[in-house]
């Protein structure tokens, strides 16, 4: 049992050393990130010695049920009126600890969460991404996984935030353009500090670059495991968004902040591969092609792909991204080196080494614990399946009929991730009833301001609802 006297005595053992690196790093106080079910990390600051205590820390299980805009849902199946709000335990995963030497004498440290009982919560999203990893090694495969993220950068308002008037807000970057390297003003330094943080703390990001979009930016991380690509990218998100703040800016993960502007919604593409011990699985080099690892594990992707949308698009604003037009998939397609297909089959310059998925559905909206769980749970779908993929699609995927199409609107989203024998064996029966009571209860939110919402989704202007809910929250 985790929480028995033997393991709770080795958690002691474990954490004395730790104790005494961060304290010889001179800190003090620790930075405990916990993550929920929206892609981003909530917490405390606390004195060092309580972050890393080996019993953890208590926390309201109401951590897992929030929606946007740090709104509650009080009536999930998980924590409600009936069964009076309990807490569990965060426990702090000593091998993520790090010093943040910008935030003087404070260190970082990431939390599971755990049950009286000393079970792992099967509610947490990081838990859920740790048994696909731990079900993929049954097969003999691990992953690799690496992720892109757009976003914007406005200049800070307090008087325009506090009146919800976000649109307004003026971009960090007048011109409109992608891999600029001289855009006013400046954002060199702002991308030198944040890449000099992150690889402080661990999270080993590729490059930082504009985007097309005023005031658009891309981060791209080196490829990892697939539970180090997910806690570095919360993390990331959550360092920048510090640093924009200290410098009077704000970081927004919103993907669609305007419609008819030709602004690329932002996304956050996910590249994928398999390995058998060191060597890329998803690389034939007899053949000089996909391998039928990666053949089958395409195959499981495409399949479940329309019912983990409402992962890939898990807000209201998410659903303005299916515009295949600009290059968001509407479709479960897949081709090579096709920026429009669902699934784009990347080779690079050495195979043998890049051979990769670019999996184009997921926005930088997203929870990356359960959009990357989703690719791993896909890919082994395929593997026990055995079944061949379709062929490539070509040009333009989204004229292609026989390809399934990826539900249009969150309710139908929501319908089809509650109805999919994938999701319930995957991610489990009672996970997927509570991922679908918070998109819900998100749905009538918004319908309950917005008359016609789906319309208004269709062909309206970004609805000042959206931008309170989701351009500090997503």
């Amino acid at each position: 049992m985790f929480f028995s006297k033997a393991a709770l005595a080795r958690r002691g053992e474990e954490v004395r050393p730790l104790l005494e690196r961060l304290k010889a790093a001179g800190c003090r106080f620790m930075q405990m990130e916990m993550p929920e079910n929206n892609g981003y990390l909530c917490g405390k600051i606390v004195p060092l010695e309580k972050g890393l205590s080996p019993s953890g820390s208590g926390i309201a299980t109401l951590i897992l049920t929030f929606k946007s805009g740090g709104n509650v849902c009080f009536t999930s199946p998980f924590s409600n009126w009936d069964n009076g709000f309990p807490k569990f335990v965060a426990m702090p995963d000593y091998s993520t600890a790090v010093p943040l030497p910008w935030k003087r004498n404070v260190a970082g440290v990431l939390c599971d969460y755990y049950m009286d009982d000393g079970t792992p919560c099967g509610f947490s999203p990081r838990q859920i991404l740790k048994d696909a990893e731990a079900a993929l090694a049954k097969l003999g495969y691990s992953a690799r996984v690496a992720l892109e993220y757009e976003m914007y950068i406005v200049c800070e308002d307090d008087a325009l935030m506090r009146a919800g008037r976000f649109s307004e807000l003026p971009s960090f970057g007048r011109e409109w353009d992608a891999y600029s390297i001289s855009r006013s003003p400046p954002y060199e330094e702002l991308a030198k500090e944040f890449l000099s943080r992150c690889e402080d703390a661990g999270v080993r990001i590729e490059a930082f670059h504009t985007e097309l979009g005023h005031g658009m930016f891309e981060y791209t991380f080196e490829p990892q495991s697939p539970l180090k690509a997910a806690d570095d990218a919360l993390r990331a998100k959550l360092y920048l968004r510090q640093l924009c703040a200290e410098r009077g800016l704000v970081a927004s993960y919103m993907t669609a902040k305007f419609v008819d502007t030709g602004d690329s919604f932002c996304g956050c593409h996910h590249n994928f591969s398999l390995a058998r011990g060191k060597q890329n699985a998803f690389w034939d080099e007899a053949a000089s092609d996909l391998s039928q690892v990666a053949r089958l594990a395409a195959a499981g992707i495409l399949k479940t792909m329309p019912a983990y949308n409402i992962i890939y698009r898990p807000w209201v604003n998410s659903f303005r991204r299916m515009n295949h037009l600009l290059w968001n998939p509407e479709n479960a397609s897949w081709a090579r080196d096709n920026h429009m297909a669902g699934v784009r089959v990347v080779m690079g310059a050495v195979p043998e080494k890049m051979t990769r998925f670019e999996h184009r559905a997921p926005g930088s909206d997203i929870n990356p614990y359960l959009s990357v769980a989703s690719l791993v749970f896909g890919a082994i779908e395929g593997l026990k399946d055995g079944k061949e993929p379709p062929q490539y699609g070509k040009g333009d995927v989204a004229l292609e009929k026989h390809w399934a199409p990826l539900p249009h609107s969150m309710p139908e989203a929501i319908t089809a991730w509650c109805e999919s024998p994938s999701a319930n064996a995957s991610f489990g029966k009672d996970y997927v009833e509570h991922y679908a009571y918070l998109k819900r209860e998100e749905w009538n939110d918004f319908s309950a301001v917005v008359e016609a919402p789906g319309e208004a989704l269709k062909k309206g202007p970004v609805t000042p609802w959206e931008f309170a809910r989701y351009f500090l929250h997503a």
